[in-house]
């Protein structure tokens, strides 16, 4: 268990956010902020390329280094994007249309959180979940 001081037994993270996956057995970094994930969605939306060189720009995106057995990184990535979730529930569901809402999330994130997005690094995950909540509360679309 994480302590904040040798003598506290408090957790000092409530929630483990990830920042690495598990590839075939091998643990690799992978690019967590939210800035990752929207480069990611642009490239899938705009992308014209063949399915080689589609792969290899999606693990260029998500991987520092980008491991050997690129099916397994490919699964693992997408798991990674869709929330630690199964794939084939949603494999290329975002939980925002970044063209479509940039400004009003960027915004929306610095009013009622006080995050600055151009300045902090938020992971996507908690990038998610914060979607989630202005959305509940109308703020966006």
């Amino acid at each position: 268990m994480k302590t904040n001081s040798d003598s506290s037994p408090i957790r000092s993270e409530f929630y483990t956010l990830p920042e690495e996956v598990d590839v075939g057995g091998t643990v690799f970094p992978i690019r967590s902020d939210f800035e990752t994930a929207f480069r990611f969605m642009d490239y899938v939306d705009k992308s014209e390329d063949d399915d080689e060189s589609f792969l290899a720009t999606v693990l260029k995106i998500w991987y520092p280094t980008v491991p050997e057995d690129t099916d397994k990184a490919l699964t693992a990535a997408i798991r990674f994007y869709c929330g630690g979730k199964d794939p084939a529930e949603g494999y290329y569901t975002p939980a925002v249309d970044p063209d479509a809402c940039r400004e009003g999330i960027y915004l929306s994130f610095l009013k009622r959180y006080g995050i600055d997005l151009n300045r902090d690094k938020v992971h996507w995950w908690v990038f998610r979940s914060l979607v989630e909540g202005l959305k509940e509360r109308g703020r966006c679309e």
